[in-house]
């Protein structure tokens, strides 16, 4: 679902409660409005990270700039030695556009988020012992519970040529302390990218129901590293 699509929905709702409870202010303010936080995260929550939620086939009309934008990126990720594997659509909140690439020499992948109003991306890298090196460049990847298997390093406000070259120096230091690179092959991909996301949702939901967390805005950079 769209970014744009998902306000309408709130306003909407929300201006239905407003009108046909007429709420003293206070009230709404103190109580309705924190309720309604909480629910439509929660609504978000379980839209976006649902059972049945599966890559799609990129739309053909209405995001021509998106695609354009990532194929742009992927140009310039080719000369780092990427090359695009992969690209798929997820209807979540936002609604999400990936382009999968792996770089020709290691086994080092690079997934490239479009959500309308923002990029991301991971490096990631799978070792054999299935411990797993993300690399990203949003702090939403560190604001989720994690595995201690899944090693996450986060710089933010640089080049896809800096982070790349940090995870290729957190790569070596693991490569060093005898930590050994896992392929993942091109038909197993998607699945493993599935796998992830659902795996991190339920970790989320463990943590709802303990009381112990709360689910910020935004996914991505969540769902590699199992």
């Amino acid at each position: 679902m769209k970014n744009w699509m998902w306000s309408v929905l709130v306003f909407v709702l929300t201006l239905i409660i407003v009108i046909v409870f007429n709420l003293p202010f206070l009230i709404f303010l103190f109580v309705v409005i924190p309720l309604l936080i909480i629910a439509f995260t929660y609504g978000s929550f379980n839209y976006s990270f649902r059972k049945t939620l599966k890559p799609e086939s990129i739309p053909g009309k209405g995001y021509a700039t998106r695609i354009k934008d990532l194929d742009l990126d992927t140009k310039k990720l080719e000369r780092l030695g990427f090359q695009k594997w992969d690209d798929f659509y997820l209807r979540m909140i936002p609604d999400t556009i990936v382009y999968v690439l792996k770089h020709k020499e290691d086994s080092v992948y690079l997934c490239l988020y479009h959500l309308g109003a923002k990029k991301t991306c991971d490096f990631f890298t799978r070792y054999d012992n299935e411990d797993t090196l993300t690399t990203c460049n949003t702090i939403d990847g560190g604001m989720t519970p994690r595995p201690q298997k899944a090693l996450l390093q986060i710089i933010t406000s640089v080049s896809y040529e800096q982070i790349f070259e940090l995870h290729k120096k957190a790569h070596k230091f693991l490569f060093d302390k005898g930590f050994r690179q896992y392929d993942i092959a091109r038909q197993e991909f998607r699945q493993y990218f599935l796998k992830n996301i659902h795996d991190y949702a339920k970790r989320v939901s463990r943590r709802i129901k303990s009381n112990r967390y709360i689910y910020p805005t935004g996914w991505c950079s969540r769902s590699l590293g199992k």
